[in-house]
């Protein structure tokens, strides 16, 4: 039994990947700004801006994934809300670390999250793999400094990996959730071109790769976290409408309204390139739902 320590674990993926490693066996910990403990879970106090944490949530910590950072897509880009966007993931990462060297603590293996907006938020036909660069937009450049603020923790891990997410599929929350009324009700449509990539990966494949990179130790560094599937946003939506027995028939919705609806954000929606998951399938990682249409049906089927 390992015990790890999770923050951002009341989110869509904390809250998956908590109860995998309880079935598993191992003891979860979480960091919360309201703290609620039950028999599985034990939640410790944090305050990133207060940068207040209560340092016995890291005794005898073992593991550490690293999940906490508001919403990228939940309000429109102001310039207030980039540095929320950007603080609340290289803050909170500050504050972990400053426990971590204060209690000189030597772990076991340390997992960041990340996302693939590391790329920027483009579409082409480039294929972009782990060694790839992004471009000078807001997406690439917070999660650069995202990833960055992991550097030090190398010194206080035997193993250090950086998850890079796509779009996550789930039947508990994220962007599938606020899709799916509109879909059930036959009224689903591509977005904006419908050409834009959409780089995804089911919640369940996502938490293996988490509690793999977790637990094995010839996996290490950074991987991009997408099912080996491309598909674009018409594509994508087609599949949806499928699973769903409903009708696809209207017509994308324009471009300009997203714009005038959500500003720069807008560019999450409808930008997007292919993603490689080549790394992981060469490090011996295996899918259990590789296509769109097993993961979906999946979803669907589950709710």
């Amino acid at each position: 039994m390992a015990i790890v320590l999770i923050s951002g674990g009341t989110g869509l993926v904390g809250k998956a990947l908590a109860k995998h490693l309880i079935s598993a066996g191992h003891e979860v910990r979480i960091l919360s700004r309201n703290p609620k403990s039950n028999t599985e879970i034990k939640a410790y106090f944090w305050d990133v801006e207060e940068n207040k944490i209560d340092e016995e949530a890291f005794d005898g910590v073992e593991h550490i994934v690293h999940l906490a950072g508001c919403g990228i897509a939940d309000k429109r880009w102001t310039s207030n809300r980039k540095k929320e966007i950007i603080d609340s993931r290289v803050n909170s990462m500050a504050l972990i670390t400053s426990v971590i060297k204060k209690k000189n603590i030597h772990l076991k293996s340390f997992v960041g999250a990340s996302a693939i907006g590391i790329y920027g938020a483009v579409t082409s036909e480039k294929i972009y793999t782990e060694t790839d660069q992004g471009n000078e937009d807001f997406l690439s450049k917070s999660c650069e400094l995202w990833e960055k603020s992991y550097d030090e923790i190398q010194l206080f891990s035997n193993n250090l990996s950086i998850v890079r997410i796509g779009v996550v599929l789930s039947h508990e929350g994220g962007a599938l959730a606020k899709l799916l009324p509109l879909f059930k009700l036959g009224l689903g449509s591509a977005i904006g071109s419908g050409k834009q990539y959409m780089p995804w990966i089911h919640i369940d494949d996502l938490i293996s790769i988490f509690s793999t990179l977790l637990f094995n130790s010839d996996f290490k560094g950074i991987y991009n976290a997408v099912s080996p599937e491309p598909v674009n946003n018409l594509t994508f939506s087609k599949a949806l409408a499928q699973s769903l027995k409903k009708p696809f028939f209207l017509p994308p919705v324009p471009s300009i309204v997203l714009k005038l609806l959500f500003g720069e954000m807008a560019n999450v929606l409808l930008k997007g390139s292919r993603i490689s998951p080549q790394k992981l399938i060469n490090s011996g990682f295996r899918y259990k739902y590789p296509n769109i249409s097993s993961a979906l049906n999946s979803i669907v089927t589950s709710k």
